[in-house]
């Protein structure tokens, strides 16, 4: 890991309003005050210690992007209560997502970690539109429900402390829909030829049902914090 002395400058120069980590001559990177309020707060609500470390100097997301300086997080599925934060721009909020992803998983998502789909996709008919459902059923909708909660779980902690929540996005579920693009878009991508009536039909029915099902597991995880 890169010494962190390094980049003592920035961090007494950096306007963050509520930065996940500070920079302590002699310690480097140490949690902030907001960062142990929340660690805490998971505590009381899971009777679990939540673990949030600085990201490493090499730590890179699946697109091969750098943590550092990206402002995000990851919560390795094979790491227990563990999550994985930017300390130099990562902040309050992400610290709640990555510990509602390390500790408060989604059931649709917690079961397909350990339950892969047993049905080839090319098995199922294409032409009733029940192919692309199905994708969109196994690919994108467990990551869906996933982001949706663990938004949910961060803004309910963050407005129960008083913490200010801020991100990048508009609204709570505009990251979440994101990976609607990850069952429909794997999908238009080895599919050969224009869509069948009932595939279109299909379409128009997960675009109208995405909101409401991610407002509602938003506000499933909100309703988790007590």
């Amino acid at each position: 890991m890169a010494d962190p002395s390094l980049f003592e400058t920035y961090f007494n120069q950096r306007k963050l309003n509520n930065p996940a980590f500070n920079y302590e001559r002699g310690k480097g990177f140490v949690p902030s005050e907001n960062t142990k309020q929340i660690v805490n707060k998971f505590k009381e609500i899971t009777g679990k210690d939540l673990d949030i470390r600085p990201a490493n100097s090499v730590m890179v997301d699946n697109q091969g992007i750098p943590f550092w300086g990206g402002g995000g997080g990851v919560a390795p599925y094979d790491e227990k209560n563990v999550g994985y934060v930017d300390p130099l721009l990562g902040n309050a909020h992400v610290v709640a997502h990555e510990g509602a992803h390390a500790l408060m998983r989604s059931p649709l998502f917690a079961q397909s970690l350990i339950q892969k789909p047993q049905v080839d996709p090319l098995e199922v008919p294409r032409d009733t539109g029940q192919r692309m459902r199905y994708v969109h059923e196994t690919l994108a909708k467990p990551i869906m429900e996933e982001e949706a909660n663990a938004q949910g779980v961060a803004y309910g902690i963050l407005n129960k402390l008083g913490i200010p929540n801020e991100e990048s996005w508009e609204k709570p579920i505009d990251y979440p829909r994101t990976y609607l693009n990850k069952g429909l878009g794997t999908y238009t991508k080895t599919e050969i030829g224009p869509p069948t009536p009932a595939e279109r039909k299909e379409l128009q029915t997960i675009f109208r049902s995405t909101d409401p099902f991610l407002q509602r597991v938003f506000q499933r995880g909100y309703n988790l914090v007590k």
